[in-house]
């Protein structure tokens, strides 16, 4: 069975476990207050949206904004540092965690590009902020095109895993997602 099949609806945030849920609420509320208008989306991807966090998982996020944002030269994010000293923070970190942010920025426009990272997010991301599903129709899309090319998520026995987009390729042949 292809990934796009088994993959989990990202409107669902049942991955997000005790103690990351209260962090990632506050995260998601900081980007609010920190972008105001600019925010159009954030989802959460990578071990803490599939529920299966270890002690070096960081929280994986990709924000979708209105116009492009860079996180070291946009003032606005510069609060974003106050996280770690938040209760919500150290809770995840008394539990034996370091949550480090990685924030993933990128434009409505570069969204509309369907960048690699919405691979990863069309199959395990869990869509936290989109009032104008602005996230959710490009991932729809996108898992639309993967199930068209036959695409599968291989998984290898030490849990790292990569995509084969289109098993039946032929060399020479062109396509996009």
């Amino acid at each position: 069975m292809s990934a796009v099949e088994e993959h989990r609806d990202t409107q669902s945030d049942e991955g997000l476990t005790a103690p990351w849920r209260p962090l990632v609420e506050r995260v998601v509320a900081e980007y609010r207050e920190a972008l105001k208008d600019d925010l159009l989306a954030v989802a959460c991807f990578g071990s803490v949206a599939r529920g299966k966090p270890s002690p070096e998982s960081d929280l994986d996020l990709y924000l979708v904004t209105r116009n492009e944002v860079t996180i070291l030269s946009d003032r606005r994010l510069g609060t974003m540092s106050c996280i770690r000293e938040t209760s919500e923070y150290q809770t995840v970190v008394r539990h034996g965690y370091r949550p480090d942010l990685m924030p993933i920025l990128h434009s409505a426009d570069k969204l509309a590009t369907h960048p690699w990272i919405l691979l990863d997010i069309a199959d395990h991301g869990v869509i936290l902020y989109d009032p104008e599903g602005v996230l959710a129709r490009e991932l729809d899309a996108v898992r639309r095109r993967l199930k068209e090319l036959g695409s599968q998520r291989i998984e290898r026995p030490d849990g790292s895993w990569y995509w084969d987009l289109k098993p039946d390729w032929r060399p020479g042949e062109v396509f996009s997602l």
